[in-house]
């Protein structure tokens, strides 16, 4: 048996209170002056041997309690496997580096603390020991097992991309280039924020790999972006005013205002409006525009929302 927390145990020393207590009996007997004290004293006679028994048994049932309360903080539990694996690993570490990994944790972006729990996962094992880096690009230099330097090098190189890959499609990957006749057994790391629409852990199954999470967690941020945008006429006209519809999206439980939208167009930057948006609601604008000539013509929208700035475009 182990337990989770073992510094729990150390309150275990609690059990001497109750003991002390029933040792040196604190209470306070109050002084009674009889004139024939014969009767009393054949009373505490017949009740003394039942009176030690209960007070015995009291003191063993609070120490239990402290003992069982202590434990319970402890949390004890039995390892599914109690073998130490020993011999040469190969090592996969998956670093998520999709767009939502770009929020910050305490002032520290997603990515940069996933770089470093990564450092750390391959810091603890032997320079024997092979490694694969990979991330949602897939990447070919990725497919292979490096040394732990090497590893360390890649793990400098990564950075935030638009490719998203579920955490199935990482697991078979990392199963392909795990399984090196060089090494004992293979184990997994998969760090990430976990979205929603990437975990689907429970469509892939496989006893002969080691997979350990690493969840990392953002602090909630006030992410707006623009939703859509689309023209009010499926045909725009030359020299007349053709109108853009944009819509932009709240996702916070909150209601922000000040929010700037612009849009540059024939190399030209032009304020829009600001706008105030209610929680988890979206609002729409309008943006004329005059084509002046035929062909095709790039306009970008574009909205001010720090830290969150991948959907702002």
């Amino acid at each position: 048996m182990q337990f989770l927390f073992p510094v729990f145990l150390a309150a275990l020393a609690a059990i001497a209170i109750p003991i002390i207590i029933h040792l040196f009996y604190f209470r306070r007997f109050k002084k009674v002056y009889f004139t024939n004290v014969r009767f009393l004293r054949e009373v505490k006679e017949e009740t003394s041997a039942r009176s030690r028994l209960r007070n015995l048994l009291v003191l063993l049932m609070r120490c239990l309690a402290i003992a069982l309360l202590v434990l319970a903080f402890a949390q004890p539990f039995i390892p599914q496997d109690a073998e130490v694996r020993t011999g040469k690993k190969a090592v996969g570490v998956f670093i998520d580096n999709s767009f939502s990994m770009s929020a910050a944790s305490e002032d520290v972006p997603l990515l940069e603390l996933a770089k470093r729990r990564a450092r750390e996962i391959v810091g603890a094992y032997p320079a024997d020991d092979r490694f694969q880096i990979l991330t949602n690009d897939f990447e070919g230099r990725h497919q292979r097992l490096v040394s732990k330097e090497d590893a360390l090098s890649l793990i400098d190189e990564v950075e935030v991309g638009p490719a998203v890959r579920d955490l199935s499609q990482v697991l078979a990957r990392q199963r392909q280039a795990l399984q090196s006749p060089d090494a004992e057994y293979s184990v997994s790391y998969l760090i990430s924020d976990f979205q929603r629409n990437i975990t689907d852990l429970q469509e892939y199954v496989d006893t002969t790999m080691e997979i350990n999470l690493v969840p990392l967690q953002s602090v909630q941020e006030k992410n707006i972006s623009i939703d859509s945008a689309w023209f009010e006429s499926p045909v725009q006209m030359l020299n007349q005013t053709n109108r853009l519809m944009v819509r932009v999206f709240n996702h916070t439980d909150e209601e922000v205002d000040n929010i700037r939208l612009s849009i540059r167009y024939e190399g030209q930057e032009k304020p829009v409006g600001t706008l105030t948006i209610p929680p988890k609601a979206g609002v729409t604008d309008t943006v004329n525009l005059s084509i002046r000539n035929a062909g095709w013509h790039e306009a970008e929208l574009k909205i001010t929302d720090y830290p969150v700035q991948f959907d702002d475009t």
